[in-house]
């Protein structure tokens, strides 16, 4: 019996971490990411739980092949660069026509005075919204997908 409560009870101290680590969930896309702009764009890490699984394998393919090297994609994409100062940021939502499980979200805003502005493509999925990707049109003009799977030469 004994035993029992001691591994019952290592198993619990072992999973409480994992518990502690809840998924990150989106219900309004929109007031997610103005959200991130406001407390940890350029300060934290942003979550990794947010993509489709197709923006999801990207990230995994892109870091496969870099090999424990930096890699195709070296940057933070939501500031649009490797490091900055955000500010004057506006968020909008942008539907799309006859999707209602599809939303872009425009974010404008200046980082170190230049002014950025980025498209966030985001799908409704069993699991709520998720970042299918990111396309910036001003400055450097990428698209996220394109960086992760082919690099920088197909980006534009």
């Amino acid at each position: 019996m004994r035993k029992f409560a001691l591994s019952s009870l290592l198993v619990f101290a072992a999973a409480l971490p994992l518990l502690a680590q809840a998924a990150t969930k989106i219900d309004d896309p929109q007031k997610f990411v103005t959200q991130l702009y406001a407390t940890t764009v350029t300060k934290s890490v942003e979550p990794e739980d947010i993509y489709t699984p197709h923006l999801d394998a990207l990230f995994k393919l892109a870091a496969k092949e870099a090999g424990g090297e930096v890699g195709r994609i070296d940057f933070d994409f939501w500031s649009n660069s490797q490091d900055g100062d955000v500010s004057d940021v506006v968020v909008t939502k942008q539907d799309v026509e006859g999707a209602k499980n599809r939303q872009t979200i425009v974010v404008k805003f200046k980082n170190s005075g230049r002014q950025n502005e980025i498209h966030f493509y985001f799908e409704k999925t069993a699991a709520g919204w998720k970042l299918d990707d990111a396309r910036s049109l001003t400055g450097e003009a990428w698209t996220l997908s394109l960086i992760l799977k082919y690099g920088w030469d197909s980006a534009k």
